[in-house]
């Protein structure tokens, strides 16, 4: 059985460097990997009329699918076979439902810069909210 991997990206230079981490290691990875990316909709409850919304969505969702095909792509070049999924929602809590969805065996993720300490205890990270609640092994870059 070949161990389902999941790699939340998005366009974050963190993503980046867990991206390019991924691929130098590729040799100790499946190649057949999940990536997900996540439109993070809280501005679009808080700040949009209702009567905008559906728009906004769709545009959000043309949008994050263009994202994920990009950050796609290097994968591809590097031989993996990514499926690819995107979600709209708040990125901690995608992740967890994908997690618990698709039977995901390890995730690997990265943890934004100056992230940690009271900054996390007050406002949480989603690398920190994801370890907390998987069930599943973690790999934090």
């Amino acid at each position: 059985m070949t161990p389902r991997i999941l790699i939340p990206i998005d366009e974050s230079e963190t993503a980046e460097h867990t991206l390019e981490s991924v691929i130098r290691n590729k040799d100790l990875i499946p190649r057949e990997i999940l990536l997900l990316h996540v439109v993070d909709v809280q501005q679009i409850q808080r700040l949009v009329p209702d009567i905008q919304k559906k728009m906004v969505y769709e545009s959000a969702e043309k949008s994050g699918q263009r994202i994920l095909e990009k950050l796609a792509k290097p994968f591809l070049d590097a031989g993996f076979k990514p499926q690819l999924q995107l979600e709209l929602g708040t990125p901690g809590k995608a992740i967890l439902k994908v997690v618990a969805e698709q039977d995901i065996h390890l995730v690997i993720i990265g943890r934004h810069p100056g992230s940690g300490g009271f900054r996390d205890i007050m406002f949480g990270s989603v690398a920190n909210e994801v370890i907390r609640a998987v069930k599943c092994p973690v790999l934090l870059f």
